[in-house]
């Protein structure tokens, strides 16, 4: 079933235009952008789009302008699907699955010292449960979360488009949730209390 979602989400995202493509993810943008947990001194992971994720151009241009310090998840472990956060300084290479990383691997730093990490999905759920391309690499990444009791850092906003949220029931136990969803349509908090 989480096979045959995953094709229709990624389908609706590829069958948007170029333009409403990038003004739709420049309205995204902006939904996280106007919030005070991206300001200057804050360290903030922001994903590298790739298969027609949500353009995160818009994201790191206004990171640079407010002083915001800007780190990129590379896979850096395909075989235990381990993610590793590097600073970002603009320079890219070809990555693990093709994906764009850093030219220059500086000391990465730990999730848990993020603030915030934009994160990207292949579909939502209602309860802030993201459906993610199947690697399993963000789960593991950020499990630490699901063990707090009090402080939950960082702040977990995923980026997408209004036509992959779903319906569908497709959350395992080791799923983390998102604590906000930025589309074109703006930010959307999840209660704490949702299942």
């Amino acid at each position: 079933m989480k096979v045959q979602l995953r094709k229709q989400l990624r389908a609706r995202r590829r069958a948007l235009s170029a333009a409403d493509y990038r003004l739709r993810s420049e309205s995204a943008a902006k939904a996280i952008t106007g919030r005070p947990m991206f300001a200057a001194g804050k360290r903030v992971a922001v994903y590298l789009p790739f298969d027609r994720e949500t353009d995160t151009a818009a994201l790191i241009r206004a990171a640079r302008r407010r002083g915001v310090r800007i780190y990129v998840p590379v896979v850096s472990d395909r075989r235990h699907r381990r993610l590793r956060f590097y600073p970002f300084d603009g320079r890219t290479h070809r990555g693990a699955f093709g994906i764009a990383v850093p030219q220059r691997m500086a000391r990465p730093i730990a999730p848990r010292w993020l603030d915030l990490i934009v994160i990207p999905l292949v579909g939502i759920d209602a309860q802030g449960r993201r459906l993610g391309m199947g690697g399993g690499f963000y789960d593991r990444a950020l499990d630490f979360r699901r063990w707090r009791r009090r402080w939950h850092g960082p702040h977990l906003v995923g980026l997408a488009f209004d036509c992959q949220r779903t319906d569908s029931s497709f959350a395992e136990p080791w799923d983390v949730r998102l604590d906000s969803l930025a589309t074109e349509s703006g930010l959307h908090h999840f209660s704490e209390g949702s299942p």
